[in-house]
C-alpha cells in the first residue's frame, strides 16, 4: 500500500467554444435568466447564486441541461443545485483565478 499526499489537478481557465457558440450561449444564460431566475445572490467573489422559480416545472431539468452543456466547455466551472424547503437555487463556483469570468458571467445573466 503506498501513502504519500494526493495532489491537486488544476483545471485551466479556459472555454473550448468558438466566438459564435460563445454568443449563443450567453444568449441562452440571458434567457434562463429572465425566464427561470427569480433572486440573483453574489455569495462570494467566486460564488453566484439563482434562485429558481418554484412555479415552473421545467426550471430543474433546464438548469442541469444548461449547466452541464456550460460545464462541458468551460471546466472550471462547478455547478450545484440546493433544494430547500422554500427554494432551489442554481450555485456557480469558479477558482479564484477565474472570479472575473464570473463577473462577466454575473452580468450577462443579471
Amino acid at each position: 500500500m503506498q501513502t504519500g499526499s494526493v495532489r491537486a489537478v488544476e483545471v485551466p481557465i479556459a472555454c473550448t467554444l468558438n466566438a459564435a457558440d460563445r454568443l449563443d450561449r450567453g444568449d441562452e444564460w440571458r434567457a434562463f435568466d429572465r425566464e427561470v431566475v427569480v433572486e440573483r445572490d453574489r455569495v462570494a467573489r467566486e460564488q453566484l447564486r439563482l434562485r429558481l422559480d418554484p412555479g415552473l416545472d421545467d426550471a430543474v431539468p433546464r438548469a442541469i441541461d444548461l449547466a452541464r452543456r456550460e460545464k462541458r466547455c468551460c471546466a472550471f466551472f462547478e455547478f450545484s443545485l440546493v433544494i430547500l424547503a422554500d427554494a432551489i437555487w442554481l450555485e456557480i463556483a469558479v477558482p479564484g483565478l477565474a472570479a472575473e469570468v464570473l463577473d462577466e458571467f454575473a452580468a450577462a445573466a443579471g
